[in-house]
């Protein structure tokens, strides 16, 4: 199979919760630097949770960044404007909760360092229950992309070039277009990107075909 991810310089891994995932993923799958998004459940101690089973887990996003181009203080930046953090989520237990889980020691200073400037900046304490490095359990398929599919014929040009759903799901075009269908980035953003990918020729060719023909 062909490989239709951007290729990263330098691959870092993020995780965190601020609501509904669907949102979230759909929000961040449209940053340049961003190689691939997931939906899942962290946080808790339930064994296997899914959706009707989450218990004490969370909602959450991970995403894989390439960091010379979007770092993660960006992103926590990103993070924290985008929910409000200092609210209290517990309304659906933890489902809904405001979580981020740290995967490094640079990650975890990186994070008390951009809390602490958007607290001073806002003049509010941040409720964000922050957890290191914490088993990550991807939702099932259907909260992956859940936004790109409810677009059946574009679903239609799009599954076809990848080997099977994981493939769809972990796929950076994937995770853009999941964004473009909430106005989260524009298609000619999209196709004006895939040129700093670093695909091959016919990797190339095949994602601009299938951009060229996709029908919403």
């Amino acid at each position: 199979m062909l490989n239709l991810n951007r290729r990263a310089k330098t691959l870092e891994t993020a995780t965190f919760g601020m609501g509904c995932f669907w949102g979230p993923e759909s929000q961040f799958g449209q940053y340049p630097g961003v190689i691939r998004t997931r939906t899942g459940f962290t946080g808790g101690t339930t064994a296997e949770p899914t959706y009707r089973t989450i218990g004490d887990h969370t909602e959450t996003i991970q995403i894989d960044f390439d960091a010379s181009l979007l770092s993660y203080e960006d992103i926590l930046r990103i993070y924290w404007n985008s929910h409000d953090a200092v609210k209290d989520r517990k309304f659906k237990g933890r489902q809904y909760l405001s979580l981020l889980i740290v995967h490094s020691l640079n990650q975890q200073e990186t994070a008390d360092l951009i809390k602490n400037e958007w607290e001073k900046r806002n003049g509010k304490s941040i409720g964000t229950e922050i957890q290191y490095d914490r088993p990550f359990y991807p939702a099932e398929n259907r909260h992956h992309k859940y936004f790109l599919k409810r677009f059946p014929k574009a679903m239609e040009s799009i599954l076809p070039l990848f080997f099977d759903h994981k493939n769809f799901t972990d796929s950076t075009i994937a995770a853009r277009l999941n964004g473009f269908v909430r106005e989260n980035g524009r298609l000619t953003d999209i196709k004006d990107e895939i040129s700093d990918w670093q695909l091959t020729d016919e990797e190339e060719h095949v994602l601009r075909s299938m951009l060229q023909k996709i029908r919403w």
